[in-house]
């Protein structure tokens, strides 16, 4: 039986010619061995965006941004007419590519350049990692060199020339700002309720608790009142340091964090930081931090600040390699892949999800090029050896934390313990997210009721039945905890219910999962002594005796740091498409079903109104969070 389709059907000889041609079009291929992430074999070309105006644009406009920005710190050493020079040329250049009338020429330009460009960004990019980088003297002053030891704060901030230095660089050292990472940062996916007793290997006692959150509470009463977090980065613990470049040596912990919510009647409710440990297995020389009142000495306090630092390098980690790279793109793409394959192009549940699939193939493929390639970004700045960083993304694709079917918004929640919002009232992430999903979900189950009326249509729904094999087969998309369990001991999916909530994780992961793990990058990320993505010093085996220059050892050589600000700066910039909008503003619908008008109006309306919710709190909730309005949130994974 061919599901209900939305316009008129060719006959099943045209509509199975169309999927066999996809399928040649789009074959399985997997990344980085036989063993590892399902890849498209070969990029399509109508999958790259160079025919779209909009995306050229909004990219090359932050290229153009990064690379001023370095070539004006080359320049400083310069005359004023070689800046005034470096101006004029990108203002010139910012216009023109602003300018809708020059896009076809610029399709005909980068099609050209690219090749070469990307040649002469990797010489540039050796270069700099080269350790005798010369100085640039200027009549004033002389510049520090990048990959100088000796190195300040304020030397970090000097990276930042054209581009906007984040807000974070004047609150990264504050606790609370620390702990609104866990709730409304870029990786607000890792805190978990207590829900028993703290784990044995993170001994916190009442004293150090108490210490901080007052004598009037304690351990088991935080416990009891769903008010204690931990923040468990285990799944680092033995990493493989990375070893590239060579003149630099990493260190990559697995350490704990507890945090603890103030009791009913304090305000405001937000989580305070309790205790942090740098390693997983308790010892003498693995002591326990604790947040230190401002009269303690000054050691101490540098010593809080590595701890905490230490904490923000694994979080940086588990972001970009689980709950970036491995639970957005690459959980996509053989959804990109197996829609291709086996969903005819006027398939229903084709038509709804292609437009959240635009470009993540073509970024993908980017990445495996540029940045998780060998002597790459990220085996150039992250804290574990390249191959540890890809086995560590393969975990989160095969389902770390939590598998697919776990995945589901409202299920997430409920399992690490954050859904009450009485026991923990300050988390932008989840009421946010929670927002967008809701919106998702009741727009899906009205397009989904278009065409399936019933269980039974979705089983006699073959396109959709071959859709699910394809992407749980081992040699097709390798999928676990995916699909519904059936009676022959398979994998379908056989219930509406299900179909409604699988769709629903894959719009949201795709558009508003993404949003609020990618765009966060250029707020805290591209400064890097808030976010670093490796450690260049051992933590500290005392809680005590630390110096400024202790705390500065921890941090990247400048050189590490540029790299970090330009790629997290790049990926956190580019917005393209806006969740809701299907159709440009001067195009025709692109839903020809009319069935589809209101429920998708009421979709459109309802995140219009989410967009003045989210506006309205961020006016007097104690914690800002931007990155989940609807505005601000692309239709797919397209950086």
């Amino acid at each position: 039986m061919q599901p209900l389709l939305p316009q008129n059907d060719p006959d099943l000889d045209t509509r199975n010619q169309a999927i066999g041609q996809q399928r040649q079009k789009y074959q399985w291929s997997y990344y980085p061995n036989d063993n590892g992430t399902p890849m498209v074999k070969k990029l399509p070309q109508d999958e790259q965006p160079f025919n779209k105006p909009q995306w050229i644009r909004d990219s090359i406009s932050v290229i153009l941004r990064v690379f001023g920005n370095q070539s004006l710190e080359d320049f400083l050493a310069g005359s004023s007419c070689s800046k005034f020079v470096l101006y004029g040329i990108t203002t010139w250049v910012y216009r023109f590519i602003n300018n809708i009338k020059n896009t076809k020429f610029l399709l005909w330009l980068l099609n050209r350049l690219k090749p070469l460009l990307q040649r002469l960004y990797r010489r540039r990019e050796l270069a700099t990692q080269t350790p005798n980088r010369p100085e640039k003297n200027s009549q004033n002053n002389q510049q520090q060199n990048l990959t100088s030891l000796e190195k300040t704060l304020q030397d970090y901030q000097n990276l930042f020339q054209i581009i906007y230095l984040p807000c974070v660089s004047e609150h990264f050292q504050e606790d609370r700002e620390f702990a609104a990472h866990r709730v409304a940062g870029p990786n607000p996916l890792v805190i978990e309720r207590v829900k028993e007793q703290l784990p044995p290997n993170f001994p916190v006692t009442d004293n150090q608790y108490q210490a901080v959150m007052g004598k009037e509470d304690s351990l088991a009463q935080a416990i009891q009142d769903k008010r204690l977090y931990l923040a468990d980065y285990k799944i680092f613990d033995g990493i493989k340091a990375g070893d590239f470049p060579p003149e630099y040596t990493k260190y990559l912990c697995a350490p704990l964090a507890l945090f603890s919510v103030p009791q009913a009647g304090n305000c405001p409710r937000s989580l305070v930081t309790v205790a942090i440990q740098c390693h997983q297995a308790p010892s003498s020389t693995n002591p326990i931090f604790t947040p230190p009142p401002p009269s303690t000495p000054k050691d101490q306090q540098w010593s809080w600040l590595i701890a905490k630092t230490i904490v923000q390098i694994a979080d940086a980690n588990y972001h970009e390699l689980i709950s970036h790279l491995g639970r957005t793109h690459l959980l996509i793409e053989p959804f990109v892949i197996a829609t291709e394959r086996e969903l005819a192009p006027n398939h229903p549940l084709g038509l709804l999800l292609r437009p959240h699939f635009q470009g993540t193939l073509f970024i993908n493929n980017a990445a495996t090029v540029g940045l998780i390639n060998k002597d790459g970004i990220v085996d150039a700045t992250f804290g574990g050896t390249l191959n540890e960083s890809l086995r560590i993304t393969l975990e989160g694709v095969r389902g770390y934390p939590y598998s697919f079917n776990d995945s589901m918004l409202p299920k997430f929640f409920e399992q690490q313990g954050v859904d009450d919002p009485d026991a923990l009232p300050d988390y932008p992430y989840r009421d946010d997210g929670m927002l967008i999903w809701n919106a998702i979900h009741t727009w899906v189950t009205s397009y989904i009721s278009i065409y399936y009326h019933n269980d039974q249509d979705i089983v006699d729904d073959s396109e959709l039945q071959h859709w699910v094999h394809s992407l749980t087969k081992d040699n097709g998309g390798r999928m676990k905890g995916f699909g519904e369990s059936n009676s022959s001991g398979g994998l379908d999916i056989h219930s509406k219910t299900y179909l409604i909530d699988a769709v629903t994780l894959l719009i949201f992961t795709c558009s508003a999962q993404h949003a609020a793990v990618n765009f966060a990058q250029a707020t805290y990320m591209s400064y890097a002594p808030n976010m670093p993505l490796a450690g260049y010093s051992s933590a500290p085996s005392t809680a005590t005796g630390a110096t400024q220059k202790s705390y500065l050892d921890l941090l990247p050589p400048l050189v590490q740091a540029e790299a970090q600000m330009n790629i997290t700066y790049t990926l956190g910039s580019v917005y393209y498409t806006e969740l809701g909008r299907y159709a440009g503003k001067d195009q025709p619908p692109y839903f020809s079903d009319g069935n589809v008008a209101q429920p998708l109006k009421d979709f459109q309306d309802r995140l219009q109104e989410i967009e003045t919710i989210i506006q309205e709190r961020n006016a007097v909730r104690p914690t800002f969070y931007n990155f989940l309005r609807p505005s601000k949130i692309p239709q797919s994974t397209n950086i």
